[in-house]
């Protein structure tokens, strides 16, 4: 019988960029199954072109869930200005050419104030692997971007259904908050297409070639 590993996802900011390239980053308004399990691979210290161990975790069914409707903020980044080229190259960002290139100037949006659960349902024995990772981590676990740190513990431990999980995940907003929590949003995985109402390229294959396939998603 599967099993259901409850995440809760609390932090000042968050991001979950999907489909974002160039000088503009955007966020969906929950979380990626690809950042997701980015960061359970760093927490297992899975390397990013593992394709064999990629599969395994991504043939994990996952469910978010928003607890809180975040609102969103765009930072305005510049990268390589105010550096000497002849001092200090490596902080000089390279045209396609080669040649140094001027003051890149990027936007990126962070979630505010965002509280999210996410349940992972299949094999137990991997399940309780990912449990024990998240809870002592091999490399760093953000939500979504380096600048984006967890303010509480993120695994909420093992569960025999989905009930169970979402209720443990929901008590972590409840002993933090002293309120309770309902789910405005529900983004889980269609068994077949015609079930689904939107399709995600957000299924990691090999992260150091950015290669993902498609996920059939249903929004309720």
């Amino acid at each position: 019988m599967p099993k259901h590993l409850a995440i809760y996802l609390d932090g000042p900011m968050q991001s979950w960029g999907y489909m974002s390239k160039f000088d503009r980053r955007t966020s969906l308004a929950y979380p990626t199954k690809s950042a997701i399990i980015g960061m359970l691979c760093a927490a297992m210290g899975i390397p990013k072109s593992d394709e064999e161990r990629l599969a395994e975790i991504a043939d994990l069914k996952m469910t978010a869930y928003v607890l809180s409707p975040p609102n969103r903020m765009t930072d305005f980044h510049t990268v390589g200005g105010g550096f000497d080229k002849k001092l200090h190259p490596q902080n000089i960002v390279k045209k396609a050419s080669g040649s140094s290139g001027d003051t890149v100037v990027t936007r990126r949006e962070y979630l505010l104030d965002a509280k999210f659960a996410v349940i992972l349902s299949g094999k137990p024995d991997l399940l309780q692997q990912l449990e024990s990772a998240l809870i002592n981590p091999l490399w760093g676990i953000w939500l979504g971007r380096k600048s984006c740190v967890p303010t509480v513990p993120i695994s909420h431990g093992c569960h025999d259904s989905i009930e169970n999980a979402l209720k443990s995940a929901k008590s972590a907003y409840l002993k933090t908050y002293n309120k309770k929590c309902e789910v405005r949003r529900t983004v889980s995985e269609a068994a077949k297409f015609a079930d689904g109402s939107d399709s995600f390229m957000d299924i990691p294959v090999n992260f150091a070639e950015r290669k993902f396939s498609i996920r059939r998603v249903c929004i309720e």
